[in-house]
């Protein structure tokens, strides 16, 4: 049985503005992209920088166009840049 899996990104928020706090931010996209209510994208993890009020994630997605249209568009997230990465051990 062949398994098909998403390729995973690293994404990294622009710096946010003064009225959001990076925390929160970041916890509250985590949330919504990690309950399936955005089909086909999951956050994998969710990281913030309070110092610089940023946010980032690792998320599964099928290409990084859908993921930057999401989090920016539905999500009003700032994004600074998307890498595709690979786990290494």
């Amino acid at each position: 049985m062949e398994v098909d899996f998403l390729p995973r990104y690293l994404v990294n928020s622009a710096i946010l503005s003064p009225s959001k706090d990076a925390k929160s931010c970041a916890e509250g996209a985590a949330k919504m992209l990690a309950r399936g209510k955005i089909k086909g994208i999951e956050a994998k993890s969710c990281y913030c920088c309070t110092n610089e009020n940023r946010a980032a994630f690792i998320i599964e997605g099928p290409s990084q166009e859908a993921i930057l249209e999401t989090l920016q568009e539905q999500l009003n997230l700032p994004v600074a840049s998307i890498s595709e990465i690979q786990e290494v051990t």
